[in-house]
C-alpha cells in the first residue's frame, strides 16, 4: 500500500471504506524537468551549437486527493485539519513509500482547491506543489566520528642502540568519515560539528582537496550544520545563521555510485565532547 505523507499529514493510496484522507494520480512525481539550457541554432548550418551541460527546472507536482468522513462535521473537521497542515508557508517534506521504496522531496504548497461538498461527508482537493530541487532522495543516512587523534611523535631517546631510529606514529584514520552515494544523481552531503572547539573546523575530500572551513568558536554543547546544497552554516537551528564564518566554500558533491572519504580537523583547543557528523541521502532523477 502507497503513502503519501506531505508536511506530515498522511494520505492512503489504498481505496479502501474506511475514514480518512486518501491519494490519487500523483502528476510529475517521477518525471525528469525540464532543461534550462537554450539551445542555439546554427544559423547558416544544420543543427544547433552544443550544450555544455543541462541544468535542470524545478519540479511542479500536483496529486488529487480526497476525504471520507464519518458525517458532514466529520468532514469540515477533517478540511481545517488539511489547510492547517499545509498552509504553515514553509517549505514542507513530502514522502512517498511504496513497493519501491521511500523517495522524498522538499516542496513549497502552491494552492490547494477544495471542493464545496455540501451536505456531504466526502470532499475532494487537489495539492499543488513546487519543488526546487529537481531530484528525490532516498532515506537520510548519518555517519559519526570523533576529533582526529595526532600521531606516535618522537620516540625518546633519540638515536640510541635500543631504537635506531625517530618514529613519527602511524597515519591515523580519526575524524575520518567514509560515505557512499547509492543514487542515480550527485548529492550534497550535509557536515555537522559538535562543539567545543575553540577556532572552528576544516572538512576535507581526500579524494578531489575540495575543502570547507569553518573559523569560529563552537562552545561545548552547541552544533553547526552546513548545508553544502545553499551554501549556508547555522548553529543550534536553521534560524540562527553563521554563514558568515565560513571561510572555505569549496563544497564537495558525492556523484552517483561513488564513495568519498571526509577528513576533519579541529581547529584551536578541545574542550567537552567534540565531535563531527555527515548526513547524506541518495539522489536520484
Amino acid at each position: 500500500m502507497a503513502t503519501l505523507t506531505i508536511a506530515g499529514l498522511a494520505l492512503s493510496g489504498d481505496k479502501t471504506s474506511t475514514t480518512g484522507f486518501y491519494f490519487r494520480n500523483p502528476i510529475d512525481w517521477e518525471s525528469l524537468t525540464d532543461s534550462k539550457s537554450d539551445v542555439n541554432e546554427r544559423a547558416q548550418a544544420d543543427g544547433a551549437f552544443g550544450v555544455a551541460e543541462d541544468y535542470r527546472s524545478s519540479a511542479a507536482i500536483s496529486v488529487d486527493g480526497w476525504y471520507r468522513g464519518t458525517d458532514r462535521a466529520d468532514a469540515l473537521a477533517a478540511k481545517t485539519i488539511l489547510k492547517a497542515a499545509l498552509g504553515k508557508g514553509l517549505p514542507a517534506t513530502a514522502v512517498m513509500d511504496d513497493i519501491d521504496g521511500r523517495r522524498s522531496r522538499v516542496v513549497s504548497i502552491r494552492s490547494l482547491p477544495i471542493d464545496d461538498n455540501r451536505k456531504s461527508r466526502i470532499f475532494t482537493f487537489t495539492i499543488h506543489m513546487i519543488a526546487t530541487d529537481p531530484l528525490m532522495y532516498g532515506d537520510t543516512i548519518t555517519f559519526d566520528a570523533e576529533p582526529r587523534v595526532s600521531g606516535g611523535g618522537l620516540l625518546f631517546p633519540l638515536g640510541t642502540t635500543a631504537t635506531k631510529y625517530w618514529d613519527f606514529g602511524a597515519d591515523g584514520t580519526s575524524g575520518r568519515i567514509t560515505v557512499t552515494n547509492a543514487g542515480s544523481a550527485a548529492t550534497w552531503p550535509r557536515v555537522r560539528a559538535r562543539g567545543g572547539m575553540g577556532e572552528g573546523f576544516i572538512a576535507a575530500c581526500r579524494e578531489t582537496g575540495e575543502t570547507v572551513e569553518f573559523d569560529r568558536q563552537i562552545p561545548a554543547g552547541s552544533e553547526v550544520t552546513i548545508n553544502q546544497r545553499t551554501g549556508t552554516a547555522s548553529i543550534d537551528g536553521e534560524s540562527n545563521d553563521v554563514s558568515g564564518f565560513l571561510t572555505g566554500r569549496d563544497f564537495f558533491a558525492v556523484p552517483a555510485g561513488a564513495t568519498r572519504n571526509i577528513q576533519f580537523t579541529v581547529l584551536g583547543a578541545k574542550t567537552g565532547t567534540p565531535g563531527f557528523s555527515i548526513d547524506i541521502a541518495p539522489a536520484y532523477l
